[in-house]
C-alpha cells in the first residue's frame, strides 16, 4: 500500500512544487510578523549608518576609503552600498528594507540550489528537501537584522553563485570571478571562495581559468589587506584550553542546528551539536569513498573529474569547512566555545546538510536514491519545523529586545549600550534620523516626567536579582499580542534621573503541549535588566503593558535600589 502511494505521488509534479513552496510561505509570514524598523540589539546598524552623513562630503579616495573601512575586519561594500543607495533613492532607509533585500538573498541562493539540482535531470520530488532544510529560521539573528542580513547572506549568496558558475560554467570565467569579489567585499570569509574556485578549475581540468583565478586572488588579496590591522585576538595554540574549545567548537559549528534552539541550550547540550558535526563531516566523507582517487588524479591533471554535481556539493562543503575553520581560529579567544553557536552563525550549518543531500543526489546509486529519498523528506520537513517551534520565541523576544534597547538609549544619555560603541546620544540620534523609527514604548506618556499616571496596581511575582541581572517576573498572565509582537509586557525601572525598559522574554511550550492544546508561549513573562546598564539609585517599578498596539501603565508598589 505504502508503495502505491509513493507511486502515486511521484507521478504528481505539481503537488512537489506546493509541497517545496510550504516552508518558503512560512518563512514569509515569519519575517512579516516579527520584522521591525529598528535598530537591532547590538549597534551594527546605527554603526554601518554613519556612513550616509560623510559619503557626500568625501572625494572618490575619501568615498572608497569609507565603503571600505574595517568593521571589525571585514570590508562591507555591499551592505554600506545598500543602505547609501536605500537613502539616496528615497530620502531615508526603513531597516526593513535591507533586511527585505538580505532575504531576497537567501531566496535567491534556492534558485541556485534549483539550477544546479536541474542538471541532475531528476524528478522535482528531490529538490523538495532542499526548500524544507533551506527555508529554515534558526539564523533568526540574521532575518531580521538589517546590517548582518546583508553581510551574512549577501556572501552566502555570492558565493554560491561563483562555485555554480565555475562548476557548470567554467568558459564563464569571468562572471564566477565578478561574484566571487563582490562575496569578498561583503563579509570577510567571501575571500576563501577563491581558493575554492581555483581548486574547482583544477580537478575539472581547466589550467587556464586556474590560473587566471590565481593570478585574481593575488590581485584582490593586495586590495583587500591594504590599510588592515586585526583587532580581535587570535587562537592560541599554546593555551590548551582554548585548543580544546576551538576542536570541539569546529565540530559543533558544523552540527549546530542539531541543538534545535539557538540560544539558551545548556553548554552539555552543545556537545550533541559537536556529535552531530562529525558525524555530518563523516557522513560526507563516507559519501565519497569511491571518488577519492578520480579526485586525487584530477588534482595532478592525469584527468578531469566529471561528475559536476558531486563538485558543487564538495565545493559548498569545503567552504563551509574554511569558514568553521577561520571562526575558530579567530571567535574561541574572546567568544569561547558557547560563542560558537550564535544565531547568526548557523546557516553554515544548514549549508552543510545541502552540500551532503547534493553529493547523495550526485553520488549515490537510482536504487538507493528512490529508497532513502522519502525518509530524506520526510526529516526535511519536520527538521523545519522544530527548528520552527524552537526559535519562534527567540526572534520574538529578540524583536521586543530591540524596542527595550532603542528605548534605553534614547533616555539616558549615559547608557552603557552607547559608551560601549564610542558614540554620544546626539549621534546616536542623528543616525536614528535617517531609519525613522517609531518609539512605541514612549507612546502616551512621557518617559522624562517626574511622575508616572498608572491605571492601577500590578504586583510582580518575583524581584530579585540572578547573577549579574535584575529579574522581574510575572507569572500568572498570557500577555498575548493582538496587534503584532511589538504587543507585550515591559518592565520599566524609572528613577528621578534615569528610566529604563526590558522586554519580556517569553519562552515557548514544550513541542507535545503545543501539539496537545493548540499553545505556544508559556504563561507569564520575566523582565530582566543587566546590572551594568542600570545606574545606582532608587528605582519605582513599572509594568508596560502594550495592547493592541496601546500602553497601559501599572504601578507595581515595588522599589529596586541599584547601589555601586
Amino acid at each position: 500500500m505504502f508503495s502505491s502511494f509513493l507511486r502515486f505521488v511521484r507521478e504528481k509534479s505539481w503537488l512537489a512544487c506546493l509541497l517545496g513552496l510550504l516552508p518558503g510561505l512560512i518563512y514569509i509570514w515569519v519575517f512579516e510578523v516579527i520584522a521591525l524598523n529598528v535598530n537591532y540589539v547590538a549597534f551594527d546598524d546605527i554603526l554601518i549608518l554613519g556612513i550616509i552623513p560623510e559619503f557626500s562630503k568625501a572625494d572618490l579616495a575619501g568615498k572608497w576609503k569609507l565603503l571600505t573601512t574595517l568593521f571589525p575586519e571585514h570590508r562591507l561594500v555591499f551592505s554600506r552600498s545598500v543602505i547609501l543607495l536605500l537613502e539616496k533613492t528615497f530620502g531615508t532607509v526603513n531597516l526593513v528594507w535591507p533586511m527585505m533585500i538580505a532575504n531576497t538573498c537567501w531566496a535567491l541562493c534556492a534558485w541556485v540550489f534549483y539550477r544546479a539540482f536541474r542538471h541532475l535531470r531528476f524528478s522535482i520530488w528531490y529538490f523538495v528537501p532542499v526548500m524544507w532544510l533551506w527555508f529554515n529560521i534558526q539564523s533568526f539573528e540574521n532575518i531580521f537584522w538589517g546590517v548582518s542580513s546583508l553581510c551574512n547572506f549577501g556572501v552566502i549568496l555570492f558565493v554560491l553563485s561563483a562555485l555554480y558558475f565555475a562548476v557548470y560554467k567554467p568558459e564563464r570565467i569571468a562572471i564566477s570571478l565578478l561574484f566571487a569579489i563582490a562575496a569578498t567585499f561583503t563579509y570577510g570569509n567571501g575571500l576563501m571562495v577563491f581558493p575554492v574556485i581555483g581548486l574547482l578549475f583544477l580537478l575539472g581540468g581547466y589550467r587556464k581559468q586556474f590560473f587566471i583565478t590565481l593570478a585574481t586572488t593575488l590581485i584582490i588579496a593586495v586590495i583587500y589587506f591594504i590599510d588592515f590591522t586585526p583587532i580581535t585576538q587570535n587562537l592560541d595554540f599554546s593555551n590548551p584550553q582554548q585548543v580544546k574549545e576551538g576542536f570541539f567548537g569546529f565540530f559543533g559549528f558544523i552540527g549546530s542546528w542539531a541543538t534545535l534552539t539557538a540560544y539558551g541550550t545548556p553548554t552539555s547540550g552543545l556537545y550533541i551539536a559537536v556529535a552531530m558535526g562529525m558525524l555530518m563531516i563523516a557522513a560526507l566523507l563516507f559519501l565519497y569513498r569511491k571518488q577519492y582517487i578520480p579526485l586525487w588524479n584530477s588534482t595532478w591533471l592525469k584527468g578531469r573529474y566529471t561528475n559536476p554535481t558531486a563538485l558543487f556539493a564538495l565545493a559548498i562543503a569545503i567552504f563551509t569547512g574554511i569558514t568553521a575553520l577561520a571562526l575558530t581560529y579567530k571567535r574561541i579567544p574572546t567568544d569561547t566555545f558557547e560563542g560558537m553557536f550564535k544565531g547568526r552563525y548557523r546557516m553554515y550549518s544548514t549549508l552543510w546538510c545541502i552540500a551532503l543531500y547534493f553529493g547523495f543526489l550526485a553520488i549515490a546509486q537510482h536504487t538507493a536514491r528512490r529508497k532513502f529519498a522519502p525518509g530524506i523528506l520526510v526529516a526535511a520537513i519536520v527538521m523545519n519545523l522544530l527548528l520552527l517551534h524552537g526559535n519562534f520565541a527567540e526572534a520574538v523576544n529578540g524583536r521586543r529586545a530591540a524596542i527595550a534597547q532603542e528605548f534605553n538609549a534614547r533616555y539616558n544619555a549615559d547608557w552603557l549600550g552607547i559608551r560601549m560603541f564610542s558614540m554620544d546620544q546626539q549621534h546616536f540620534e542623528k543616525i536614528r534620523s535617517y531609519y525613522r523609527s517609531a518609539d512605541p514604548l514612549a507612546e502616551n506618556w512621557n518617559p522624562r516626567a517626574d511622575s508616572v499616571s498608572c491605571a492601577g496596581t500590578y504586583p510582580p511575582d518575583e524581584v530579585g536579582v540572578l547573577g549579574d541581572h535584575i529579574v522581574v517576573g510575572f507569572h500568572q498572565e498570557f500577555f498575548k499580542p493582538e496587534k503584532d509582537y511589538s504587543d507585550g509586557a515591559y518592565v520599566i525601572l524609572k528613577s528621578t534621573e534615569h528610566v529604563y525598559a526590558a522586554q519580556p522574554n517569553q519562552a515557548s511550550v514544550p513541542l507535545k503541549t503545543t501539539l496537545r492544546r493548540g499553545m505556544y508561549f508559556n504563561k507569564g513573562v520575566n523582565a530582566s535588566f543587566h546590572t551594568a546598564n542600570v545606574e545606582p539609585g532608587t528605582y519605582q517599578i513599572y509594568l508596560l503593558v502594550r495592547k493592541n498596539g496601546r500602553n497601559t501603565i501599572y504601578c507595581t508598589g515595588r522599589t529596586w535600589e541599584e547601589r555601586e
